[in-house]
């Protein structure tokens, strides 16, 4: 029994471990990424970010539809062919899905660029073909990417991803933003200084892939595969190719009926917004101060969030390939608390000091964060649903039921259509609609997924531990931090009392947490230092032991 708790705390500290670099990997990006968005935002204005996320989307769309599944199937067929021994198939696995998806990025690439001037009209914003142009590479370089990192997923080693995701957000923030200053002061249009954003985007995909490959070259565990892989008979490529199809296929349409459904948002609040009254000019400009202020600060949780689910995808797929139930289950339970812990307060926050916060980092377009505001606002409740999306579409992937995400992220997509068709063309609510129905197409899909996440693994969930004790801890928070800003922005500078009211939220919610016992025992032994945090917390009394599910 003591050999089976200590190889289910390694396995979860495996899982934690490489979790905390893809997170830490993230904040550094998010970081990176503040420091190109906040001021492209101010050197372009919304009509410049209008034509950058018009480019974006049609790009985020192609990319989904090619190389979404990838990374997924391969970390998911690498994990349980490592746990099994099979050596020479994670090698073989790797081969079959590099050349699968050079073909595929290369094909959506290429139909990226031939039908920019298409994408654009179909958009309602003609001026955005330049940037659909620039981005159009992009696609082939990140499916290279792609598969590296599934395979090194596959393997729990983060590091790689990570490193990547770095260079990735570097090259955009350096070359992206250099370029449309270029331009600027040159005196060429804002839809031009637009493309020259997007530049970043693509040189830090090619980059993003030249690293990987010198990765994979020098990595002394590829080494070590190939020398177990020799002696043992692979399957036939055509096998594999047939796993990873279907593994891929229904993950890409999961993943792409979000986008797709993104993509019609941006065609439906374009065309809805003229129906509203709107010109074309106000429609795009209303658009990009909604995508570049409101949902920026958005996905910044959920960046985080990703960063769990893909480390938990391959101990969950090791478990369930070797039918451990414990372990299964109890991964299972650490990750969504952990997601809980995380998004709770992210959302409530993001909803509270909506105009603090944006009117922090957007301060010199304050006229444009009275718009954004309530828009964030709506999109609180938002962040909450997206987040654990995430995590329990990872989970049903891993447990070899990826179809499931596709239907229940189709049923949220219709419901963000039906949503945003009604309310964003009620010339009163206008762009006001389009973070409602997002909140509604993530809430449709959690609970769904929820619902049969318990119903295929028969995991009981503590609903106390996981939902309860985060909730009344992050409202307490909210409350709090609201009281503290309204009082210090009388007597000091309004964005010193954002500051401090963040500041404020940190602790109200983790003392909250302590006095109701929110912290589980196993889920902080996880954590970096988690024994000696246990243990300074069991001296106090502030935490307890949670039995884990049979």
């Amino acid at each position: 029994m003591n050999e089976r708790r200590s190889s289910l705390t390694n396995t979860q500290s495996s899982f934690m471990h490489g979790a905390m670099i893809l997170i830490a990997a993230n904040v550094i990006v998010k970081i990176i990424g503040a420091l190109f968005k906040v001021p492209l935002t101010n050197l372009i204005g919304s009509e410049g970010m209008g034509y950058f996320q018009t480019a974006y989307s049609i790009y985020q769309l192609l990319f989904v539809l090619s190389t979404a599944g990838l990374p997924v199937a391969i970390s998911k067929m690498v994990s349980e062919n490592a746990a099994l021994g099979r050596w020479a198939d994670v090698k073989r696995i790797f081969n079959v899905s590099l050349v699968v998806f050079m073909v595929v990025g290369l094909a959506a690439s290429l139909i990226m660029f031939f039908g920019a001037d298409a994408f654009s009209k179909a958009a309602n914003n003609d001026k955005a073909m330049t940037s659909v142009l620039v981005i159009a590479p992009a696609i082939f370089f990140v499916a290279i990417m792609s598969t590296f990192r599934g395979f090194f997923q596959g393997l729990s080693n983060m590091v790689p991803t990570a490193m990547s995701q770095v260079v990735e957000a570097a090259a955009k923030l350096v070359i992206g933003f250099l370029a449309a200053y270029m331009i600027i002061k040159a005196g060429q249009s804002i839809e031009l200084a637009a493309s020259g954003a997007v530049t970043g985007i693509t040189v830090g995909s090619i980059l993003g892939a030249i690293l990987m490959w010198v990765y994979y070259q020098r990595s002394k565990r590829v080494r070590e595969i190939k020398s177990l892989a020799k002696g043992q008979e692979a399957r036939p490529g055509k096998e594999i190719f047939r796993q990873l199809l279907k593994i891929a296929v229904p993950v890409t349409i999961g993943a792409s009926v979000i986008s797709i459904t993104n993509l019609i948002d941006l065609l439906l609040v374009m065309n809805r917004l003229g129906d509203a009254g709107f010109t074309q000019a106000q429609a795009n400009s209303l658009y990009g101060t909604y995508t570049s202020m409101a949902v920026t600060l958005f996905n910044l949780p959920p960046s985080i969030v990703v960063s769990l689910s893909i480390s938990i995808i391959p101990i969950i797929s090791a478990a369930f390939a070797v039918k451990d139930k414990v372990k299964l289950h109890a991964t299972i339970g650490s990750g969504l608390r952990i997601g809980m812990l995380i998004a709770m307060p992210c959302a409530i926050g993001l909803a509270v000091l909506s105009k603090p916060i944006l009117s922090l980092i957007f301060f010199k377009r304050l006229s444009e964060v009275e718009i954004a505001a309530p828009l964030l606002t709506s999109l609180g409740a938002g962040v909450l649903f997206v987040c654990m999306v995430s995590i329990t579409n990872s989970m049903l992937q891993a447990i070899s039921r990826p179809n499931i995400p596709v239907y229940t992220m189709l049923c949220g997509g219709v419901v963000k259509l039906v949503t945003n068709y009604f309310l964003v063309g009620t010339p009163s609510i206008n762009i006001g609609g389009a973070p409602i129905g997002t909140t509604l197409c993530y809430a449709t899909i959690t609970i769904l997924n929820f619902i049969m996440l318990i119903k295929v693994t028969h995991i009981r969930l503590n609903f106390l531990n996981m939902l309860i004790k985060p909730l009344v801890s992050a409202a307490a928070m909210g409350v709090g931090s609201y009281v503290c800003y309204n009082a210090l922005a009388r007597v000091i500078n309004p964005h010193i009392a954002t500051l401090a009211a963040l500041v404020a939220a940190l602790l109200i919610y983790f003392f909250m947490l302590v006095a109701l016992r929110g912290f589980i025992r196993e889920d902080l032994l996880l954590m970096p230092k988690g024994k000696k945090l246990v243990s300074i917390m069991e001296r106090f009394g502030w935490i307890k032991k949670e039995r884990i599910s049979k």
